[in-house]
């Protein structure tokens, strides 16, 4: 999955979010994600990373298998 495609996912499903998205390998499926989003405002990590997850699983083993693997770095 392309770098642009993926910040923008990641984007669209939280709005009002900002996404700066790491390829870690150079094979695109590997990835760090900075994720800023108000909506993470009073969750605990978990919850900020199940957020983000409900985005991406589509795109993971459940869905067209474009990412393998995805680090989370949460902001509020």
């Amino acid at each position: 999955m392309r770098k642009e495609d993926l910040e923008l996912l990641v984007e669209e499903g939280l709005e009002g979010c900002s996404c700066r998205a790491t390829d870690l390998t150079g094979t695109e499926d590997h990835w760090r994600l900075e994720v800023s989003w108000p909506g993470f405002e009073g969750l605990g990590m978990l919850e900020q990373h199940r957020a983000v997850m409900a985005v991406l699983r589509p795109k993971m083993v459940e869905g067209t298998n474009e990412i393998h693997a995805v680090e989370i770095v949460p902001a509020t």
